[in-house]
């Protein structure tokens, strides 16, 4: 090995080594809060915290290996590989795609579909609603806002800053008839679209004539009016209190998904008889304690 290389390859580590220390600290002062401090209450129920440094050093340590793999290993490694390909005239780019590019539409719907069973199987029936509830519907709400600002922003080319006020709009038309005219899931859920998006035509006709900065502040300053609106019209929206009392979805009110209603999947599923017991064992104990 010449010089050069073992100069090149020291200082390629010691450039690791500086990047892994940095990355440590760096990591080290974002996840003190949120990682290691940890808050829980005492027997007093008195709201205290403590402090988590395993975990921290855990979450620090990775920062720090992966930096460090990555500028002195990974890198260098991907550079030399591009460089060859470079000269013998091979090109990375290759027409096939493999087979989850191929299928990934179809592997994400089926997995969508398995994702609650998945859950009740794995923590049950009562611990899935966290899992399907709070993560999954939360996470597809997020895509379908993602969805349809791509459509405004990416492919028409709009620079909308007041997009999510139609959202609200529609999420606001949804609770505000569910919780007063008392309409079920399947009959709002196309009708709060059909709000948002009648609330957006009428929007677009004063303002899809401008462009640039001047729409983004338009639908800004629309986006804020609906906002204060939905805040200050405490007889109807309840303010800041938001909307209670809205009926969850329901299998076409056989299955509720509400944890109260007496139909709930969950408390169905209890109510069952074990399927252990027999009729014969059934009056066998009832013979007993008549007895």
């Amino acid at each position: 090995m010449s010089p050069v290389s073992q100069k090149g390859e020291t200082s390629l580590m010691a450039k690791a080594i500086r990047e892994g220390v940095f990355a440590a600290i760096i990591s080290f002062f974002m996840f003190l809060l949120y990682v290691g401090v940890e808050t829980y209450q005492d027997i007093n129920n008195a709201l205290v915290w403590r402090m988590r440094w395993g975990l921290l050093f855990i979450f620090v340590a990775i920062a720090a290996i992966g930096r460090f793999l990555t500028v002195g290993f990974i890198k260098p490694h991907l550079d030399a590989r591009k460089l060859n390909n470079a000269k013998s005239g091979i090109l990375e780019i290759s027409s096939e795609k493999s087979f989850f590019h191929k299928h990934f539409l179809k592997i994400a719907l089926v997995f969508l579909l398995v994702y609650p069973f998945l859950m009740m199987a794995i923590v049950g029936k009562q611990g899935s609603l966290k899992y399907v509830d709070n993560f999954g519907i939360q996470i597809l709400i997020y895509v379908m806002l993602a969805w349809g600002l791509n459509i405004v922003v990416g492919l028409a080319g709009l620079l909308d800053l007041g997009y999510v006020a139609f959202y609200a709009v529609g999420a606001y038309s949804y609770a505000l008839l569910s919780t007063h005219f008392g309409l079920s899931f399947w009959i709002l859920l196309p009708l709060s679209g059909i709000f948002a998006a009648l609330w957006g035509i009428i929007l677009g006709f004063p303002v899809l004539r401008l462009r640039g900065d001047y729409l983004a502040i338009v639908t800004l300053a629309f986006g804020e009016i609906i906002r204060l609106v939905l805040i200050n019209w405490t007889d109807v929206t309840k303010g800041t209190f938001g909307v209670s009392g809205i009926a969850k979805a329901s299998v076409f009110g056989i299955w509720s998904f509400d944890i109260g209603a007496p139909n709930n999947f969950a408390k169905l599923s209890a109510l069952r008889p074990p399927r252990s017991i027999t009729r014969s064992s059934f009056s066998t104990s009832s013979w007993r304690f008549a007895c």
